[in-house]
């Protein structure tokens, strides 16, 4: 290297620290400063962020992990109608601030950094069922919302997700319809927004037959989701799908109450 190219170097790790140490990195989740957190390799959430993450209240269903509130109910109407192989479902945290504000800066805003530390952080709250999956499969967005978006945000998530357990990703679920967003309808709309929705690629049933498969999304509301992409997942004979998301939402009956 000439030495202007080595001045030029040097002069721009100069202005580099005196950015970071004047506008330091934003964090994705209070729009505090995350700078420590940034140069740590952490990912754009402050610390406060980090330790406010709440946890899905027990006490929860043992299939689907959906919150049972006074835990009376006879059985857990989440999950009765699923498929024998979906075997369970978890999610790391509950979707509350500052978890909800972290999937929508992932998911609308393109913070995929967010996305690093949100797998990363999976990993961190894995248990058991989780650790036991021999591959990470996510769940697969709209061509619609790729290009849109520029990237799948439950595959960033898996990608980080994957390199911390050190597990195999595989990309093997595409999205065949998209007939618009799940946010606004109900849980029978959900479930007929994303019937028949997935498909598993070509050349990839081979990969999945016997194994455990850890299905990988954003977020858990109603299941309808990884339901419909669990019963794709099933022409492929895995042994079982265990689904994990970042956060799910509280079922309507304990948000009312």
């Amino acid at each position: 290297m000439t030495a202007a190219g080595r001045f030029g170097t040097r002069w721009g790790g100069v202005v580099a620290g005196w950015v970071n140490f004047l506008l330091p990195p934003a964090c994705a989740g209070c729009g505090g400063s995350a700078g420590e957190e940034v140069r740590a390799g952490e990912g754009p959430v402050c610390r406060n962020c980090r330790l406010r993450l709440p946890r899905v209240p027990l006490p929860v269903c043992t299939r689907c992990g959906a919150p049972l509130g006074t835990g009376m109910a006879p059985s857990c109407l989440e999950c009765e109608d699923w498929p024998e192989l979906l075997a369970s479902a978890y999610a790391a945290s509950l979707l509350e601030s500052p978890a909800r504000e972290l999937v929508h800066a992932l998911k609308y805003q393109g913070w995929r950094g967010a996305g690093g530390f949100m797998g990363t952080e999976m990993a961190r709250r894995a248990g058991d069922q989780v650790l036991k999956a021999h591959c990470v499969v996510p769940v697969p967005t709209s061509r619609h919302n790729l290009r849109r978006r520029g990237y799948n945000q439950a595959e960033v998530i898996a990608a980080a997700l994957a390199a911390e357990l050190g597990k195999p990703l595989l990309d093997c679920l595409e999205r065949l319809t998209q007939k618009g967003t799940q946010t606004a309808l109900n849980p029978m709309q959900r479930r007929a927004n994303v019937s028949g929705a997935f498909a598993v690629v070509e050349g990839f049933a081979d990969r999945l037959a016997g194994r455990r498969l850890l299905l990988v999304d954003d977020v858990i509301t109603t299941g309808a989701t990884i339901v419909a992409a669990a019963r794709a997942l099933g022409s492929g004979s895995p042994q079982s799908v265990t689904a994990y998301a970042f956060s799910r939402t509280v079922p309507i009956s304990l948000d009312s109450t």
